[in-house]
């Protein structure tokens, strides 16, 4: 069987760190966002696919999810006395991979073969692929500070502002890899993580076609909210300034044309389907908060066992 997991974020990299130790390396693969990435001190800086590399790699912060372990910041401290700016924190170590990232896109390799090549180095076995090899940038249209790179909403503004709506910028010249789409069209099973469907796996599924080959596959969606809150991030907070309900229902809506099961955490189960939910998609429960590597197997394992029984 072959898996494919959309994924953005600490929590898309927890569910792959799952899948990454039950299925065989030419099996799965993870499929991530770049709408985040950005330029910082000249250096390109993809977030969601190091958090992803890192994750897998068990090199990551285990106290924040990302960044990575046993870090140091001598250059941040430097650049802190010079008075350069200071919002984004960089250890030394992950300045080690942006700068060799950057060197390789300069010498005109593709952002993929840039990754294949880092995550390997890392210890990574399974495939990580970015979305895309064009540039997306994601920009947050603000009611304080209009609109605003990604970054600097979450990291700089720490996702204070009021949210009134998503740009996808250079969406609409970007293509899937070649890897992507053979990735995809190879699939059995897609899962969607529990990413912020805003901005970590809405890039994805609004590249040109992704969304018309999902409608031909087995989905699975994880919900990224937990008891009407957030598992981790600005979700909660997007929601309710798009006034609509923190709660499992708002994100299976935006997925519901090519969704198959849809999984929320035990703590509300209690939660029932609206009518404007369609009866082919299938809500069921499992304990989704990956707090460790036992429950992360757990709920791949889960996923597994409901698309044998369903499939």
């Amino acid at each position: 069987m072959k898996i494919v997991a959309l994924a953005g974020g600490v929590g898309g990299a927890k569910l792959a760190h799952g899948f990454s130790k039950i299925i065989n390396t030419d099996d799965f693969s993870v499929i991530v966002n770049t709408g985040d990435d950005f330029t910082h001190f000249g250096l390109t800086i993809c977030p969601d696919i190091d958090t992803v590399c890192y994750t897998l790699s068990e090199k990551s912060n285990p106290v924040t999810g990302w960044g990575r372990n046993n870090e140091s910041f001598d250059v941040m401290d430097a650049l802190k006395e010079l008075n350069a700016p200071d919002w984004f924190l960089l250890g030394d170590k992950d300045l080690a991979l942006h700068l060799e990232r950057t060197r390789l896109l300069w010498e005109g390799q593709s952002l993929t073969l840039v990754t294949e090549r880092l995550r390997r180095v890392l210890g990574v076995h399974h495939s990580i692929l970015p979305m895309t090899n064009e540039l997306v940038r994601t920009f947050v249209n603000t009611v304080e500070h209009g609109k605003i790179p990604f970054q600097e909403y979450f990291v700089k503004y720490k996702y204070l502002p009021k949210t009134i709506g998503f740009d996808f910028i250079g969406i609409e010249k970007a293509f899937p890899s070649p890897e992507v789409l053979g990735k995809l069209a190879e699939s059995d099973l897609v899962i969607l993580c529990p990413s912020n469907p805003f901005v970590s796996i809405n890039p994805i599924i609004s590249l040109p076609g992704v969304r018309n080959i999902l409608r031909g596959k087995f989905i699975v969606g994880v919900s990224p909210i937990i008891g009407g809150k957030a598992v981790k991030g600005p979700l909660a907070l997007m929601l309710q300034d798009a006034n609509l309900p923190v709660e499992p229902e708002s994100i299976i809506k935006m997925y519901d044309d090519f969704l198959d099961i849809f999984l929320i955490d035990t703590n509300d189960h209690h939660h029932t389907r609206t009518s404007e939910i369609p009866s082919s998609i299938i809500i069921s429960d499992a304990e989704i908060l990956l707090t460790d590597i036992s429950k992360r197997i757990h709920l791949a394992e889960t996923i597994i066992n409901l698309y044998e029984k369903y499939k």
